[in-house]
């Protein structure tokens, strides 16, 4: 008989082209009743269902609205699946060290480019400085590239995150001199 995280994990793998790894990191997403599981805060059914270490730490208080709004967008439209919420999850101790996610499928991005994905990351603060939103970042666009043939990005960030600026100076992206929301709006275009 299967269980509810067999249930997952066969629903996961057959969705076609959507694992993510890195030489560190892997990059699960998050299904729908790990959504839950987080916003409600219940540790027993995170361990269960996540196949992965959860510090204890997470979700935070301020974490809880993203996760509510990723996972109201998977209840309205499951395409999006391909495009949620993923743990960035520490290969050596299965550990998770943050979590990243595209705005949405092409076209959802903050300048509404229709060729373009939107990333955004988090490492958390006891994981940050280990390269880890790099090496995440890079190994998402790859992915989109080869999987989708997505070669263009956005990504932003605030004046004060030097951290995320880094990141993106990185990975090679440069500031498109718009400003929205109080963020910095960078862009990347991939050579095929």
């Amino acid at each position: 008989m299967k269980t509810e995280v067999d249930a997952i994990a066969t629903s996961v793998a057959d969705r076609r082209g959507t694992f993510v790894g890195s030489a560190r990191l892997e990059m699960p997403l998050m299904p729908a009743v790990l959504l839950d599981a987080f916003v409600a805060r219940d540790r027993a059914a995170i361990a269960r269902i996540a196949g992965y270490a959860v510090p204890d730490s997470f979700p935070a208080d301020e974490d809880l609205p993203f996760l509510r709004f990723r996972r109201e967008q998977l209840a309205r439209d499951p395409a999006r699946y391909p495009w949620s919420v993923r743990a960035i999850v520490r290969k050596a101790d299965r550990r998770m060290v943050g979590f990243v996610n595209f705005h949405g499928a092409p076209g959802v991005n903050d300048v509404a480019a229709p060729d373009a994905l939107e990333l955004g990351w988090s490492v958390f603060p006891e994981e940050r400085r280990r390269g880890y939103a790099t090496e995440t970042a890079r190994a998402l666009m790859e992915w989109a590239a080869r999987s989708y043939g997505i070669t263009h990005f956005i990504s932003a960030t605030t004046r004060e995150n030097d951290a995320s600026l880094r990141v993106h100076a990185k990975l090679g992206f440069a500031a498109t001199g718009e400003v929205i929301d109080g963020e910095i709006v960078f862009e990347l275009r991939l050579t095929k």
